[in-house]
């Protein structure tokens, strides 16, 4: 199980790897990041430029990545053993779910909302945005 302690240094070591290492929180970080993507002075809307793919995850995202990672780890640490005894991937906490009828196991890619509403409506006009200057 992924104590709250190893999470909070996990999401301080993300930050490092994305170049902040004063910083914290994952966050924290995403706004810091998108605010000099955007410029200090301009508002974000549909015709900003940012991108998305180098921003670090959010931590409703980065928790649950964490918990999946460390319930492989714990299996390579036991794989001397005949038999291991563990939880179930699907327990709370593991980082995985089952879903549908037929139960698949599926990643938890999120233990919340991944952006703020605000976002997705400046992320859905750009679409749009971009839809009808390729139509013209």
């Amino acid at each position: 199980m992924v104590t709250d302690e190893l999470q909070q240094e996990m999401e301080s070591f993300t930050c490092i790897m994305y170049g902040q290492a004063r910083m914290t929180s994952v966050d924290t970080v995403r706004v810091k990041m998108m605010r000099k993507m955007v410029g200090a002075d301009k508002v974000l809307d549909s015709k900003s430029k940012v991108d998305l793919e180098r921003l670090p995850p959010p931590k409703v995202c980065l928790i649950p990545h964490v918990q999946r990672a460390n319930y492989r780890v714990a299996f390579y640490k036991r794989a001397d053993k005949a038999i291991i005894e563990s939880p179930k991937p699907h327990d709370p906490g593991m980082g995985w779910e089952k879903t549908g009828e037929e139960e698949v196991l599926e990643p938890v890619w999120a233990i919340g909302p991944i952006l703020p509403p605000s976002l997705v409506e400046v992320l859905a006009q750009r679409a749009e945005s971009e839809e009808h200057a390729a139509l013209d």
